[in-house]
């Protein structure tokens, strides 16, 4: 992936981040339980910690294989949001609970492309 492009991301999921987060503290404090609010704060957390992952790696990006990245992006936008969605069951839909069942899918998908990149660093020779 460009570098251009990954900062670019990083820095709009920052933003999505700080956002949703701001939200779920400001206005769904008292709508939603603590438990569900805590998972709004969980994926606005993790969604922060890989843009800023992102951007941290913007300079190497173009020695990374673009799949490593896609993994990482992919999978925190499933995890991100299936739990922004969970946590919104309770004004919205309970049948939304069911969606916390692909929230570990992003999980996998983040730790493989964050463990990959890792490994592929530490075997390059300097």
């Amino acid at each position: 992936m460009k570098t251009n492009k990954l900062i670019g991301l990083g820095c709009l999921m920052i933003a999505t981040a700080i956002a949703l987060g701001a939200m779920g503290a400001h206005t769904l404090e008292g709508s939603i339980s603590p438990r569900y609010l805590e998972v709004w704060k969980t994926a606005s957390l993790y969604f922060a910690l890989n843009g800023l992952g992102l951007l941290a790696i913007a300079n190497i990006a173009p020695a990374i294989k673009g799949l490593h990245i896609k993994l990482i992006i992919l999978g925190s936008f499933i995890f991100s949001v299936s739990l922004w969605i969970l946590a919104l069951n309770e004004i919205l839909s309970p049948a939304l609970r069911k969606l916390g069942a692909i929230t570990p899918v992003g999980g996998v998908l983040m730790i493989v492309g964050w463990t990959l990149i890792g490994i592929n660093q530490l075997r390059r020779a300097d």
